[in-house]
């Protein structure tokens, strides 16, 4: 549920991975550019996914330009055209949180608006980042936020966002991790709410990772938690193999993280109720 365009080298790496790993389907996100040259994989499907917004106009994970002009902001008019052309099929990663801009702010209304009516599912980033991505001096994160905000991401501030669109197909990214609480607050409260678990299997200590996947089991939501890469070849090995070692978790809820959640939430045909 969580693959970025990583570039020709990249591309190539996680192709064969996922070739090598049975990988049939991936949300693969990115901007228009990438979109329309995602790599050849096998039989598998990438569904492509746009990311915004994008703050100075470019990509908060990469620099990468996104949009033409140096827009921070797609075109609403065609955002619809590539849609019902099926250049794009879903919106992801939104990543309003690295411009401090949270889930209800007004900005992201129309995006949100254009999904719920088009039933375009969505994924959106909350919780944590990069460590330092908010400083210049840091050499960690490869392109700085300086107005990343926690406080923006937080998972509550996503309720009058599904109360105002009720048949939003929305996921949150990350888990939200660590705002456990927030976060099995809003999987009891709105039913129709996903997460994924990208990133945690290698960005945070595996014990924290487990304690975190096993609260959110245990809380009753092992139907909607999905899998994510979020990252290289090397992770995406990295996170099937958390999952299939997790001995807390039943051989029906690994199949469901590792496929079956998402197919149901996806609509992918004969996915099923499983």
């Amino acid at each position: 549920m969580h693959l970025h365009a990583l570039g020709p080298a990249g591309n190539a790496a996680m192709v064969a991975a996922m070739d090598s790993l049975n990988v049939t389907t991936a949300v693969f996100l990115g901007t228009p550019d990438m979109l329309s040259s995602r790599p050849r994989v096998g039989a598998a499907n990438l569904i492509p996914a746009l990311t915004l917004p994008c703050e100075g106009g470019r990509l908060p994970t990469s620099g990468a330009q996104c949009f033409p002009g140096g827009a921070e902001w797609p075109d609403t008019a065609d955002l619809r055209a590539r849609i019902a052309r099926g250049e794009i099929k879903a919106l992801g990663e939104i990543t309003a949180q690295y411009a401090g801009i949270p889930p209800d702010d007004p900005r992201l209304e129309p995006y949100l608006a254009i999904a719920a009516e088009l039933d375009v599912p969505v994924g959106i980033h909350l919780g944590f980042a990069a460590p330092g991505v908010a400083y210049a001096a840091s050499r960690f994160p490869p392109h700085k936020s300086p107005n990343y905000s926690g406080r923006a991401g937080s998972p509550l501030l996503l309720e009058p966002v599904l109360t105002r669109f009720p048949k939003l197909r929305l996921y949150v990214m990350h888990a939200a991790w660590p705002f456990e609480e927030e976060m099995i607050y809003m999987l009891y409260m709105h039913p129709q709410l996903y997460v994924d678990v990208s990133v945690l299997q290698w960005a945070i200590p595996r014990p924290a990772y487990y304690s975190y996947l096993r609260r959110l089991v245990d809380a009753g939501f092992g139907k909607r938690i999905m899998f994510g890469s979020d990252g290289s070849a090397r992770h995406l090995r990295a996170g099937i193999e958390a999952i299939e070692n997790a001995v807390f978790l039943t051989e029906t809820q690994k199949i469901d993280i590792l496929y079956g959640n998402a197919a149901r939430f996806l609509k992918l045909e004969g996915a099923g109720s499983s």
